[in-house]
């Protein structure tokens, strides 16, 4: 984490920015300005004097992705002249150091706080009055991360397709920590780029529009803010345990896979068919994983590959999506790891997607809060124009991953590495998945990006 250093600033707007860029969002004659205003959450992170200068705020063009970097002034104001007319995403981020933190909230931290907004579409042209307001907040920062998401999957033919999926599960602290109870959840929300598509469905207006609107979901109770204080998955696994029965020591993982087998050698299916690949150096060696998800017995037709690895334990499936614990390959999905003492079976309420028409016999979706969850990481398709409405809010994931190859291409999104103490690595958490991670050409379980 790059730490920041306050320093008065006498100017409105310093615009940081590469010519070509420049050029992109400013082309022919165009004079339309936009203003944005940045302040701070004080419903969650009190009324305190944060400071409103030198606010970091990215406005990048939806079409055609240059960026476009301003600080804000002392009031927390930056101002943008002679863009063109489109549709943009605007970000805001700064980072306070832990003394200055403390020094203003009187709260003592021991690692720099990092404080994140962000709009995923707005509309800028002569007919908006383009004033753009950004609302920043802290997310939890949790001693677990999700270090390492393979979603990608490898070659159809020559790699192992999507059954050599896994998530890797991170120890970011200093203490031993027990994966006992911890949840896994994939998060359910609209999966296609055009509105055109989500016509049957109630969706979210205004700034996080085009999103599930979960307020018209069948049953949803009045009064609370469905949208905003909740996630809803599309599955859910628990590990087992009693408490301490699996420890993970400071800078360890845990990886879970779709099938803890060497993805590179051959081996029997389910119905005794020989699983292989042809190239082996497109795919990964997961016989060494911790936990696996074994769907089988919970399925009518449970895939060949879903074997039960006796060396690995198995999750406790709370919702099942598909035919085994099958991440989406283009990368449209969202994560969310979570520990509570609530009977989540029972505790917690679940409910239809917000269809216009009744709905029949479709799922129903865990509403999990989000205050109970430690980690969450947002994947989006490496093309802009496949890329699909944000799921989640700042306070949880400010951004966004990709691999940039795309569908099975072996490649995986993992967490940077920050610093390294007393031999442990500390990875990069600052709520913005746009920041915090990289990703490896051929994902490497327990492997390290600098």
């Amino acid at each position: 984490m790059r730490k920041l250093i306050l320093q008065p600033v006498f100017i409105i707007a310093i615009l940081v920015f590469v010519s070509s860029c420049r050029k992109d969002l400013e082309p022919g004659n165009s004079t339309i300005n936009a203003t944005i205003k940045v302040e701070y959450d004080t419903t969650t992170d009190g009324n305190f004097n944060y400071p409103l200068q030198g606010i970091s705020v990215k406005l990048s063009n939806l079409l055609n992705g240059n960026e476009l970097t301003v600080q804000t002034d002392n009031q927390g104001r930056a101002s943008i002249g002679g863009i063109s007319a489109g549709q943009y995403s605007v970000a805001a981020t700064i980072t306070l150091p832990a003394a200055t933190y403390t020094n203003i909230t009187g709260i003592p931290v021991t690692e720099d706080v990092v404080y994140n907004a962000s709009l995923t579409s707005i509309t800028i042209n002569s007919a908006a009055d383009n004033n753009i307001a950004l609302t920043l907040q802290t997310g939890r920062i949790g001693d677990w991360v999700i270090k390492q998401i393979y979603f990608a999957g490898s070659h159809r033919t020559l790699g192992a397709l999507f059954r050599d999926q896994f998530i890797e599960l991170y120890n970011n602290s200093n203490k031993v920590l027990y994966a006992d109870s911890l949840y896994i959840a994939t998060l359910i929300g609209v999966n296609n780029s055009s509105p055109d598509l989500n016509t049957g469905f109630y969706l979210t207006q205004g700034e996080f529009a085009g999103q599930f609107d979960w307020t018209k979901s069948i049953d949803m109770p009045a009064g609370i803010n469905a949208n905003d204080d909740y996630v809803y998955t599309k599955s859910l696994y628990r590990i087992p345990g009693t408490g301490t029965t699996y420890p993970v020591q400071p800078g360890a993982s845990i990886v879970i896979a779709q099938t803890a087998v060497n993805h590179k050698a051959p081996f029997t299916g389910v119905d005794g068919s020989t699983v292989q690949v042809q190239d082996p150096s497109l795919t990964v060696d997961l016989s060494k994983a911790e936990f696996e998800v074994y769907a089988a017995p919970f399925l009518t037709r449970p895939l060949a590959s879903d074997v039960d690895v006796p060396s690995a334990v198995n999750l406790i499936p709370l919702l099942i999506f598909g035919t085994d614990f099958i991440i989406d390959n283009p990368g449209r999905d969202g994560y969310a790891i979570f520990k509570t003492t609530a009977d989540v079976e029972n505790a917690y309420p679940r409910y239809f997607a917000p269809n216009v028409q009744t709905p029949g016999n479709q799922a129903r979706y865990f509403q999990v809060p989000r205050s109970v969850i430690i980690d969450a990481v947002e994947t989006q398709p490496s093309e802009e124009s496949s890329r699909v409405p944000k799921k989640l809010r700042a306070s949880l994931d400010a951004g966004f991953t990709f691999v940039p190859a795309g569908s099975y291409s072996s490649q995986s999104v993992v967490r940077k590495t920050l610093k390294t103490v007393a031999g442990r690595k500390v990875l990069v958490d600052t709520n913005n998945s746009s920041t915090d991670f990289t990703f490896f050409n051929i994902a490497n379980p327990k492997g390290f990006a600098e």
